[in-house]
């Protein structure tokens, strides 16, 4: 009954309202052209308030002068136009969202309240702060504390224009924010991760990481820099290049003990420890320049370039027969490779017989021949032994 009255004087008073300075509804001493008083301002009920004019779509006919300043309450989406209250604006001739510049509260499909950037959102573009914390670009449901999403070019730039250059820093600490402490040994710094979608889920298939390189004390951080990447056929990272604090780099070796450390080779195809390319020799040498030509290896160790020699070997028995006095005796050895020309060094495995002496030869493709001398005047009966030849190509 209390409402039905309030609101038969509401009429009389908009009635009478050229006549009337301030109207007041639910109060005798109004403050203002209109001064609208709860029935209880400490303990209100659920019909307090003002009920603006609800629509679900804007007018086909658009509003004109007089009605400049007018409101509405939108209460579903139209087009780019979020829920909420607008006024007419006639000199831009647009309905304008009643703070459009702020940040309005919603829910996103997992359940998560948040805040939004009406904005945005209005453009199309989710920007949003979830109640715990999470920042979303692009998505409003961030999987991360912070993650831009997008179909498209989703770049990211720090743009400076100083002597002192943007950087991008990754702070790790012990203890907690407000008391920072060392890390533990070895921990992980900081990293920057690549991911990737295989299909079936989302892979971590690769990254830039920092770790600390043993113990970190006051005054002391050592630290480790890993490239890691994911060989064909699997979803489990490997290291590939390893800094470590001492400078050495080892290429797929987690603990170089030098400048460059490689890794073993294999016998698999593509698996070898170091292998050049063929091209142009320099066409000045330079100390401690390694070229390869295709046909030669060179390495210069002062202002010369000089061959490698390239050479086959291998190792066999050989049982010469009885020699008589003043003669020799032939064998021969097989080398793959050696061709009619190439220089042979060749040596018995320990002393041979006094009185014989020996030389060798490539006497055909792939053939080595060992001649052994008899210079004594008796003959001599050469034991079995192995013998090692060495062909320079």
């Amino acid at each position: 009954m209390k409402k039905t009255t309030y609101a038969i004087i509401a009429l009389l008073l908009v009635a009478f309202a050229p006549a009337i300075a301030q109207v007041g509804i639910g109060n005798t001493s109004p403050k203002s052209i209109l001064d609208i008083s709860a029935s209880n301002p400490s303990a209100p009920t659920n019909l307090d308030g003002i009920l603006i004019p609800r629509i679900t779509s804007f007018p086909d006919i658009e509003p004109g002068e007089a009605q400049d300043g007018m409101m509405v309450f939108l209460t579903t989406a139209v087009g780019t136009n979020d829920k909420g209250f607008y006024y007419w604006d006639n000199p831009l001739s647009k309905w304008i969202s009643v703070g459009s510049e702020e940040w309005k509260p919603g829910q996103n499909d997992s359940g998560d309240k948040l805040i939004y950037a009406t904005r945005a959102k209005l453009t199309g573009t989710d920007m949003v702060i979830t109640d715990d914390g999470r920042i979303g670009f692009g998505t409003s449901d961030p999987v991360e504390r912070f993650e831009f999403r997008g179909p498209g070019d989703n770049d990211f730039q720090i743009t400076s224009a100083n002597t002192n250059p943007p950087n991008f820093i990754l702070y790790n600490t012990g203890g907690t924010i407000d008391t920072p402490t060392a890390l533990a040994t070895d921990q992980e710094i900081g990293a920057l991760v690549i991911k990737t979608h295989d299909g079936t889920g989302v892979r971590e298939n690769g990254g830039f990481r920092f770790y600390m390189d043993g113990t970190p004390t006051p005054g002391s951080v050592p630290s480790k820099f890993v490239i890691s990447t994911t060989p064909d056929g699997s979803v489990s990272q490997r290291e590939r290049i390893i800094v470590r604090s001492t400078g050495n780099v080892g290429i797929s070796e987690p603990n170089p003990t030098a400048s460059v450390h490689i890794r073993a080779g294999s016998t698999a195809a593509g698996s070898a420890p170091l292998k050049f390319t063929p091209g142009a020799n320099l066409s000045a040498p330079e100390a401690g320049a390694m070229e390869f030509d295709g046909n030669n290896l060179y390495f210069t160790p002062s202002t010369v370039r000089q061959t490698i020699f390239k050479g086959l070997s291998n190792s066999t028995s050989l049982n010469f027969p009885v020699i008589a006095a003043g003669n020799s005796s032939d064998l021969t050895i097989t080398v793959p490779g050696a061709s009619v020309g190439d220089v042979c060094m060749i040596a018995p495995n320990g002393a041979i017989e006094t009185g014989l002496s020996w030389n060798g030869f490539v006497s055909a493709a792939n053939t080595v021949t060992v001649r052994v001398f008899n210079i004594r005047s008796t003959s001599v009966d050469p034991a079995a032994r192995s013998w090692k030849v060495n062909v320079l190509k």
